[in-house]
C-alpha cells in the first residue's frame, strides 16, 4: 500500500514546471506568518529551522476536532490519544514533557505519565477558537527554555480585531457532528466594537461524545462532555499601545460505567487561565516593539474510581475501593519580549531579547477508601504515595540577533539563552523521613541559523540549536512501592536532559510550486530512566528479593532522518500537496532502536476548488515497522487510508463534510502500540472503520 504513496509523490513531482496561473484563494506557505522562529512575527520562508503550520482554514476544511485530527497530514509529527481523551504530539520521535506547549504566550500544563500510559496530556483545549498552531521541530531552548528538548507547539487564538476587521459586530453559530465518536458540537462566537478604544469577543463551544471505538467496536464505552469559553477584550490605549485581557476556560468530564457499583470511573479535567498583555509600538532607544504579559493558569484533573475486588487475597473477603486520584498544577508566569532594528557597518540587525519567569505549584494527591461487602469502612480516605509534588521556578534571559549580512542573500540567526531553575519537593506527612533534596541548576542554550538565498525563490537553510529539559518532579521525587516486592526511591541528583539538533534544508517558493527538503540529526544526552540500584532479601520466606528502583540519567539517543514537502498548483482550480517523512533513532547505550520512532510515512492531498465549493481527496500511508528495540517487541504492517472532504460556501452559510477511512480498512498505526510485547492482543488498537463528519457555520 505504501508504494501508492511513492507513486503519487513521483506524479506530483512531475508537475514541477506546471503553469504559473494560480488561484488567489490558495494560501502559500511562504506568506504564512509565524512567531516560533524568533518570538516575533516572521515569514515562514525566512525561518532557518523547520516549522509546520496548521491554520484555522485547514482545521475547518479537514473537520479537525482535536490535536489528533488537526495534525493528521503533517511531516515529522505523530499523535497519541483519541477524541475525548488526553492527547499529545510526538515530534521526530520525541514527545511528552520533552516538548513545550505555549498557548497565547502561556505555558500549558505538564503531562504526567504513569503505569505505561498517558494520564495527563496536553490536548485539553478546544480547536474551534484556534487561529493557528505552529510546531517548531528540533531543540528550541534558546528562545523557550526548559522542555524545548524536541520542539515547541505554539497555539494562537483569535483576538476581537480578527473578527471585526471591517465591521462593528460579528456573530457566528456553528453545529457539527463527528461520527468516529458520535460527537455533537455547538459553537457561538460574538464580537462587538464597544467604542473607538475597546472591542470584546467571546466564544462558547460545547461538545458531547462517546469513546473512539476500535475497528471491531469492542472497547468499553464512556461518555464525555466538554465546555470551552474564550473571552478577550482589547483596549487601544493610544495609536501605538494596546492592552489585551483574556479569560480562557476549558472543562472536560467523562464517565465510564463498566459494571455499576463495581467498576466505574468519573474524570473531570478543568483548566482556567487569566492573562493580561501589553503591546507597544512606540519606538525608543531600547526597542521598536515591546510585548509584556502576566498570566495565571490553574489545571486540575480529578479521577473518582470504584473498583470491586473479590477478596481472594484478603482476610476480610470481598471489598470495594473508592479511589480519589488528582493531579493539580498552577502556573504563574510573566514575560517580556522586545525587538530593535539597527544597522552596524555593512550589516542590518533585528535584535530580539527579553526574559521569562514561570512558577509552578504541582501536587499529586491520591486517597483511598475501602468498604467490605457489608458496607463497613475498612479504610477511610487514606493517603496513597506516588510523589509529593513540587514547587518549581524557572527564570530565563534570552537574546537573538537576526543579522542581514548581504541584503536578500545571506541572513544569520544567532541566539543565546541563560536559564536558572529551582525545584523543591512539597512537604507532606505521608513522606515523613524521606530525603528528597532540592534541585537547582543553570543551563546555557545557543542557536545559530543561516538562510542563504540563491534567488528570490530558492533558499538554503541550516541551523544548530541546543535544548534542555529540567528533571521532571514526578521522576525526581518518585517515592512509593508495594511491599515486599519493590520500592522506588527519589533522586535529587538528576541532571537535566539535553539535546543538540542540526538541520540542513532547501526551500523553494515559485509562482505555482513550493517545496522543502530537510535532513536532520539530533543527539540527546542524559535521558532519564529508572534502573535497579540494589536488591534485598525479602522478609517473607520463599519470596523473591525486593528490588529498589531509582531514576537516573542513563540514556544517550541519536535520531536522524529527512522530511520532504511538495505543493503544486496545476491551474486556477487544482492543487496537489504531498509530504514524506523518514526517521530512524537508536539508544546509543544499548545500540537498540527506539520504540518512539515512526516508520516511513507520507501523504498526498489533491484539491479541486471552484468559485464557492471545493473537494479534497487525501491519502495517508505508512510502511511496515520492523526496527524495534527487541525481538520481543511488537511490529506492525504497512497501511494506507483515503479520506474525502467537501466544502460549500453559500455566502453567510459555510458547510463542510468529510468521509474518513473511505475504503473501511482495518489497520494499526505503530505509534499506538510502540513498545508492547510481540504477543500482545492488538485488537483494541485497531483504528475506526469508515465514518462521517460534517460542520455548518452561519455568520450574521
Amino acid at each position: 500500500m505504501f508504494k501508492q504513496t511513492t507513486i503519487s509523490l513521483s506524479i506530483a513531482a512531475a508537475f514541477f514546471a506546471a503553469p504559473s496561473s494560480v488561484a488567489e484563494q490558495f494560501e502559500k506557505d511562504s506568506e504564512v506568518i509565524v512567531v516560533s522562529g524568533s518570538r516575533i512575527e516572521q515569514k515562514l520562508n525566512d525561518v532557518a529551522g523547520s516549522v509546520n503550520v496548521v491554520t484555522e482554514q485547514e482545521i475547518e476544511r479537514e473537520l479537525a476536532v482535536d490535536l489528533n485530527s488537526a495534525f493528521k497530514y503533517q511531516t515529522g509529527i505523530t499523535t497519541t490519544g483519541s477524541a475525548g481523551e488526553a492527547q499529545a504530539l510526538n515530534i521526530r520521535g520525541i514527545g511528552g514533557n520533552r516538548v513545550v506547549y505555549v498557548k497565547d504566550g502561556r505555558r500549558l500544563n505538564d503531562a504526567y505519565s504513569g503505569g505505561g500510559g498517558l494520564i495527563i496530556g496536553r490536548g485539553y483545549f478546544d480547536v474551534d477558537n484556534v487561529k493557528q498552531i505552529e510546531v517548531a521541530k528540533g531543540a528550541a531552548s534558546s528562545l523557550y527554555g526548559s522542555d524545548a528538548l524536541g520542539g515547541i507547539v505554539v497555539i494562537s487564538t483569535k483576538d476581537p480585531s480578527d473578527y471585526l476587521s471591517d465591521k462593528d459586530t460579528y456573530i457566528q453559530v456553528g453545529l457539527g457532528y463527528y461520527g468516529v465518536n458520535a460527537e455533537k458540537s455547538a459553537t457561538v462566537t460574538f464580537a462587538q466594537k464597544l467604542s473607538d478604544f475597546n472591542a470584546t469577543s467571546i466564544q462558547l463551544t460545547r461538545r458531547d461524545g462517546e469513546e473512539t471505538q476500535n475497528y471491531q467496536e469492542t472497547l468499553p464505552g464512556f461518555d464525555y462532555t466538554s465546555n470551552a469559553v474564550l473571552l478577550k477584550s482589547e483596549f487601544n490605549l493610544s495609536e501605538t499601545e494596546s492592552l489585551l485581557a483574556t479569560v480562557d476556560y476549558f472543562d472536560q468530564d467523562s464517565e465510564q460505567i463498566i459494571t455499576p457499583s463495581r467498576v466505574e470511573t468519573v474524570d473531570d479535567n478543568e483548566s482556567v487561565s487569566l492573562s493580561l498583555e501589553f503591546d507597544s509600538r512606540s519606538a525608543t532607544t531600547l526597542y521598536d516593539n515591546l510585548s509584556a504579559q502576566v498570566y495565571y493558569t490553574d489545571f486540575e484533573q480529578v479521577s473518582d474510581q470504584v473498583r470491586w475486588n473479590d477478596g481472594s487475597r484478603s482476610r476480610t473477603g470481598p471489598y470495594t475501593d473508592y479511589n480519589d486520584y488528582r493531579f493539580e498544577q498552577s502556573i504563574f508566569g510573566t514575560r517580556l519580549v522586545l525587538d530593535k532594528q539597527f544597522d552596524l557597518g555593512f550589516s542590518s540587525h533585528q535584535l530580539v531579547y527579553g526574559f521569562d519567569f514561570d512558577s509552578y505549584e504541582t501536587s499529586r494527591p491520591r486517597f483511598k477508601s475501602r468498604k467490605d461487602a457489608q458496607g463497613n469502612t475498612l479504610i477511610d480516605h487514606e493517603g496513597q504515595k506516588t510523589f509529593p509534588g513540587a514547587d518549581t521556578t524557572m527564570l530565563g534571559l534570552f537574546v537573538q540577533d537576526n543579522i542581514t549580512l548581504i541584503p536578500d542573500t545571506l541572513t544569520l540567526n544567532a541566539g543565546l539563552r541563560l536559564d536558572r531553575y529551582d525545584m523543591e519537593a512539597k512537604e507532606s506527612a505521608l513522606y515523613d523521613g524521606t530525603d528528597f533534596g532540592d534541585i537547582s541548576e543553570t543551563a546555557l542554550s545557543p542557536k545559530l541559523g543561516v538562510v542563504f538565498s540563491f534567488t528570490e525563490n530558492l533558499n538554503l537553510v541550516a541551523q544548530y540549536a541546543r535544548g534542555f529539559k529540567i528533571p521532571p518532579h514526578d521522576l525526581a521525587y518518585q517515592s512509593h512501592g508495594v511491599e515486599p516486592f519493590y520500592q522506588i526511591l527519589p533522586n535529587p541528583d538528576l541532571d537535566p536532559e539535553t539535546s543538540d539538533s542540526f538541520e540542513l534544508g532547501i526551500k523553494g517558493g515559485f509562482d505555482s510550486t513550493q517545496f522543502s527538503v530537510t535532513v536532520f540529526h539530533s543527539k540527546f544526552d542524559d535521558f532519564i530512566d529508572n534502573k535497579v540500584v540494589r536488591m534485598e532479601a525479602s522478609p517473607i520466606p520463599g519470596m523473591p528479593p525486593k528490588a529498589y528502583y531509582q531514576y537516573h540519567n542513563v540514556g544517550k539517543v541519536e535520531i536522524e532522518g529527512f522530511e520532504a514537502n511538495y505543493t503544486v498548483w496545476l491551474n486556477d482550480n487544482i492543487a496537489v500537496d504531498t509530504g514524506l517523512t523518514y526517521t530512524k533513532g537508536k539508544d546509543k547505550e544499548t545500540n537498540t532502536y527506539l520504540n518512539s520512532i515512526s516508520p516511513l510515512n507520507g501523504f498526498v492531498k489533491a484539491r479541486y476548488e471552484a468559485n464557492n465549493w471545493s473537494v479534497t481527496t487525501a491519502f495517508k500511508g505508512a510502511k511496515r515497522m520492523t526496527k524495534v528495540s527487541d525481538v520481543d517487541k511488537v511490529k506492525t504492517s504497512g497501511w494506507g487510508t483515503i479520506d474525502l472532504f467537501a466544502e460549500y460556501d453559500f455566502g453567510n452559510l459555510r458547510f463542510n463534510a468529510g468521509v474518513f477511512n473511505l475504503l473501511d480498512k482495518a489497520y494499526i498505526p505503530y505509534e499506538s502500540v510502540a513498545g508492547l510485547a510481540a504477543d500482545a492482543n492488538l485488537e483494541q488498537y485497531t483504528q475506526p472503520g469508515r465514518n462521517f463528519a460534517f460542520n455548518a457555520k452561519y455568520t450574521f
